[in-house]
């Protein structure tokens, strides 16, 4: 244990001192309390070395550094218990320099995020966030914190102070947020409330294609089936990969509004420019009436784009002579074909590959959002 103690503690510490006592050297910083403090470390005995740590802290302002780094270290090792009580010390002790009180905030906020002490970390990590010298440290804690408590509007907040901080974008996060605030509002039972949020949502980043589909959503419960259909026309030009996402709720919009003829326009419109996507000419081709009209399309389409759901169709087309039935080798074949895609992943995750078998707008593996998408389903 004590290589382990020596490699783990008295290095980094032996720097961290160095570097106290280099910025202040007089006589008092080889305080006998800092010294014995390390001596009691090597023999083993880190109940006594924080007391005697603590003490020189109260002696000398510049052991606080010292106490910092070997908190951090503590909590590194798992040794929660002692960062906080190290932590604690430096953060009560008076006079203490704006920026050593400010990283003994970040600290013990970390300290207490290991620990669980979710309301105590926010809470530390807010007043960390207003010193300049550990704002954006603590403000990216802080949001992943909010994250993790669903604490949407606040995140809000946070991610909007981080971007003016750091300089660059996160209207891809935020306009998460916003979607967030309104599916929680929709099931609230608060759907102008939910539209809204929806709206701001695009505001923030026009290029977000949950906020196209949810948008969509809300607006065909409302009844309002334009505004609904507007919504999720867009989302081809924000993201093509999701058309197999939006076209079934179009089609429906249609359906429900007696607008059947506006879903083969625009099926002929989005096939001009996005007749390679399966979910496209899949869809166009149940709207042919025609079995042979059928047969012919798809044909042509699986020649040009092999797909597992088009190949799936195209056998499921009667074969001529057999009275409208399928042959039962091919419907045998067609079965276990429809069972061998049924567990296969449906998104993907392009930051770290991850393939689920649901949409997630938030990676479960990587916790990036808006990097799930839509799996290709050639062959």
């Amino acid at each position: 244990m004590l290589e382990g103690l020596l490699l783990w503690l008295l290095l980094p510490m032996g720097a961290a001192l160095g570097w106290a006592l280099g910025r202040n050297p007089r006589p008092g910083g080889n305080d006998p309390e800092t010294l014995s403090g390390l001596s009691y470390l090597a023999s083993e005995n880190p109940d006594r070395a924080i007391a005697a740590l603590t003490r020189a802290v109260e002696k000398d302002p510049a052991a606080a550094e010292l106490n910092l780094t070997l908190g951090a270290l503590f909590r590194k090792r798992g040794e929660i218990d002692r960062a906080l009580r190290l932590h604690d010390s430096v953060l009560n002790q008076p006079r203490l320099r704006p920026e050593l009180r400010a990283q003994a905030l970040y600290e013990l906020g970390q300290d207490c995020l290991k620990a669980g002490l979710l309301d105590r970390a926010e809470s530390l990590l807010r007043e960390a966030s207003s010193h300049s010298s550990h704002a954006t440290p603590a403000l990216e804690q802080l949001l992943g914190l909010q994250e993790q408590l669903a604490e949407w509007d606040a995140a809000l907040d946070t991610a909007g102070r981080l971007e003016a901080l750091k300089g660059q974008s996160l209207a891809t996060v935020r306009a998460h947020y916003s979607c967030e605030l309104a599916e929680q509002e929709d099931q609230g039972g608060q759907l102008e409330s939910a539209l809204r949020l929806c709206r701001r949502a695009l505001e923030i980043d026009p290029a977000c294609v949950r906020a196209s589909l949810l948008l969509g959503r809300l607006e065909a419960e409302a009844g309002r089936w334009t505004e609904s259909l507007a919504a999720y026309l867009r989302v081809p030009e924000q993201d093509a990969r999701f058309l197999s996402e939006a076209l079934p709720a179009i089609q429906k919009v249609c359906e429900a509004s007696g607008a059947v003829d506006s879903f083969d326009g625009f099926l002929a419109h989005v096939e001009q420019a996005h007749g390679m996507d399966s979910a496209v000419w899949l869809a166009r081709a149940r709207q042919l009436v025609d079995p042979d009209v059928r047969a012919s399309y798809l044909a042509d389409k699986l020649s040009q784009r092999p797909s597992w759901p088009g190949l799936v169709e195209f056998l499921g087309l009667p074969v001529a002579g057999e009275a409208g039935r399928l042959s039962r080798p091919v419907r045998a074949f067609r079965e276990a074909l429809i069972k061998a895609l049924e567990r296969r992943p449906r998104y993907h995750c392009g930051h770290c590959g991850f393939s689920p078998s649901l949409l997630f707008w938030r990676c479960p593996s990587c916790k990036q959002w808006g990097t799930v998408h839509p799996a290709p389903d050639s062959l």
